[in-house]
């Protein structure tokens, strides 16, 4: 993390590892909808062959102004922004003739910016 770091796009680990064949792969963040976290979690276990499951999880070095005793809202905020995605991608669902992709948090608020400079590690960028 730099201030003039890296000016290319992050690359997208769940993106990547839906192009491969019969790959479980789910985002979740706890804190913004446990029962999604839960599901996603039983159906990767569930799955015969290889399953990833990408969590948001807030740690010290994140530097949230709220603190880490907030570290659900935290969780919530990216999620509801649009910061982080809450997806399934299940392709076993396409033998059942269903897409293999759930995007399970539709709506955002847009609100990127605000949800980045509650954070110190990307706040301290605009100065």
């Amino acid at each position: 993390f730099a201030q003039k770091g890296k000016r290319t796009q992050k690359k997208d680990l769940g993106g990547l590892l839906m192009n491969y064949k019969g790959v479980y792969v789910a985002s979740c963040a706890m804190g913004a909808n446990y029962a999604q976290c839960v599901k996603a979690l039983q159906e990767a276990e569930a799955h015969d062959g290889p399953s990833v499951v990408i969590c948001y999880a807030p740690c010290i070095e994140h530097r949230t102004k709220t603190g880490l005793s907030n570290m659900g809202n935290d969780m919530k905020a990216a999620v509801e922004c649009g910061y982080w995605p809450l997806y399934r991608h299940d392709p076993n669902r396409i033998k059942l003739g269903e897409p293999p992709f759930q995007l399970d948090y539709k709506t955002t608020n847009g609100k990127v910016l605000d949800f980045l400079r509650n954070q110190n590690r990307y706040s301290q960028l605009e100065r």
